[in-house]
């Protein structure tokens, strides 16, 4: 009691109203015989998938209500299998609601998040959403959503949208109108995209259970009464203010992270700036070095990370390539320079064609530390 108690003073009226339209939804089904209560749930009516593959026509049927789940293949048209198939099974097809497959490609899929107020708007906020951020029109698509919640109380929206020219297309070759499929189903994937909404007047007993929980939630609202609704007013502007507190702390935070980040990212340039030459010191000392019957092709860096050294190779052309490695090792800049492959002479520019690679000299710590 207590901790029912303290959720009905920690919820908003909105989602108390929804916690108790479930609860009485679930225990009103949890009276009636098994069968009766698929029926009444949302999942109550078998669906025929229909798709074409490689000119076979491939069925699957599913009757939640016995379980029953089917798949076969046909080389009938889609009118004469679908019927044999519910003669097989004994069923009407009024009492199935039939169904496109698309290939995967065929969708596109998309994730927004909503805040908690916009629980009541979601069907009108989400299309207009796709409209205004994406090229889509929607004259052109199809286009179901699905909500849950995340751990800060928000709004997941995870949206669906295919094109109608994909169903049209796949509608027309099972020789089938379009308006005798209820739904779309891509692939393997989960995703279904209702192509028309269920009308109200199909749904008698979700009317009356609706109106069920309704009164329920009425008799539950004139129990709770006015002290209910101040205390719940008072803790929703409190909630308000801690949320407007909380976003300018997370503000101030990030700037302090930014900071931080870039005092560490220019520490860390001025610490490699006093460590090692950078390349113009490096093209400098190779430029003052190579005699003028050498050039370069190209000079290349190579930083190894795990060794913390960095290397330094140079390709051209000389006259005398083999000179160039003791060149290099008088160098106060290089050492270590050695030839990595063969000197081959190039018929072309008629000279020796070089590749040598040296290190970086680093500089000693205690000469840093003393200058």
């Amino acid at each position: 009691m207590a901790a029912l108690l303290n959720a009905m003073r920690t919820a908003r009226p909105g989602e108390l109203m929804q916690r108790a339209a479930n609860w009485w939804c679930a225990e009103f089904l949890n009276l009636l015989p098994p069968l009766l209560a698929v029926i009444l749930s949302a999942a109550g009516k078998p669906r025929i998938v229909l798709d074409r593959c490689e000119g076979t026509l491939r069925l699957r049927l599913t009757d939640p209500r016995s379980g029953l789940n089917a798949c076969e293949t046909s080389s009938l048209d889609a009118e004469p299998a679908v019927a044999a198939l519910l003669t097989r099974h004994g069923l009407d097809v009024r009492d199935v609601e039939l169904g496109l497959r698309l290939p995967e490609a065929s969708v596109f899929s998309r994730d927004i998040v909503l805040p908690a107020e916009a629980r009541g708007a979601i069907d009108a906020i989400v299309p207009q959403d796709l409209l205004r951020r994406t090229p889509f029109k929607a004259e052109d698509i199809y286009s179901d959503h699905a909500a849950g919640r995340t751990s800060d109380g928000r709004i997941a929206v995870r949206q669906w949208v295919t094109r109608r020219q994909h169903v049209q297309e796949a509608a027309d070759q099972l020789r089938l109108p379009l308006a005798q499929f209820g739904f779309v189903v891509f692939g393997d994937m989960a995703p279904t995209i209702r192509l028309a909404r269920k009308s109200a007047a199909r749904q008698p007993y979700r009317i009356a259970l609706a109106a069920l929980c309704c009164s329920a939630v009425l008799l539950g609202g004139m129990l709770a009464g006015l002290t209910h609704v101040r205390q719940q007013a008072a803790l929703d502007q409190l909630d308000t203010e801690i949320a407007v507190e909380r976003r300018n702390a997370e503000r101030v935070r990030a700037t302090m992270e930014q900071l931080r980040e870039r005092r560490t990212a220019l520490a860390r340039l001025r610490l490699q700036r006093r460590e090692q030459p950078g390349l113009i010191d490096v093209w400098d000392e190779a430029t003052r070095l190579l005699p003028a019957h050498s050039w370069l092709t190209e000079l290349r860096l190579t930083e190894e990370a795990s060794a913390r050294r960095v290397s330094i190779t140079l390709t051209g052309f000389s006259a005398a390539a083999p000179s160039l490695v003791g060149i290099l090792d008088g160098s106060k800049l290089f050492v270590d320079a050695a030839l990595t492959s063969p000197v081959a002479m190039d018929p072309i520019e008629g000279r020796e064609r070089f590749s040598l690679q040296a290190r970086l000299r680093t500089p000693d710590p205690a000469k840093e530390a003393t200058q």
